[in-house]
């Protein structure tokens, strides 16, 4: 139970794994460096996690930062380019809770004055639930929908 979907972004900021601590993640490290076997020197240490290249979750709760892209992308992980929404988009995904997830309109409907949903209308829950609750008029966006509805941003998607 929790995360659910393998991703990447081809970028590495203190924004973005900050931002992954906030979803539940935590570092698959140890002090400043990273224990994912790609990023071994050769010459007896690792490499520091602010030298990388990319971010990945992949690790049930945790991420990890890579240096061997092409490692990566061989284990199918969803390749987010350099896009930031998309990537915090996919590794939001969980089966445990809707928190910071995006969920699309099922129905029409007027939710108070002023505020109406059409189907297809996409929402980002940042509200903390209970995950038995159910919310009428909406389901979580697919991974594929993800994909769809951030293409558009200025960033670059890798995604096929």
């Amino acid at each position: 139970m929790g995360f659910t979907t393998p991703c990447f972004i081809r970028k590495n900021t203190p924004e973005l794994r900050k931002k992954l601590k906030e979803l539940g993640y935590e570092i698959l490290n140890s002090g400043d460096t990273t224990l994912d076997a790609h990023n071994y020197d050769g010459k007896g240490s690792h490499k520091s996690i602010e030298e990388g290249k990319a971010i990945i979750t992949s690790y049930g709760n945790l991420y990890g930062v890579v240096y061997d892209v092409d490692t990566v992308t061989k284990k199918g992980r969803i390749d987010c380019g350099t896009n930031e929404e998309l990537f915090l988009a996919i590794a939001a995904l969980r089966d445990d809770t809707n928190y910071m997830q995006w969920f699309v309109c099922t129905s029409d409907y007027k939710e108070s004055d002023g505020k109406e949903w059409k189907v297809g209308d996409f929402d980002l829950n940042t509200c903390p639930d209970d995950f038995d609750n159910i919310l009428p008029h909406w389901r979580k966006a697919t991974v594929n929908e993800l994909i769809e509805h951030f293409k558009d941003k200025k960033e670059q998607l890798c995604v096929e």
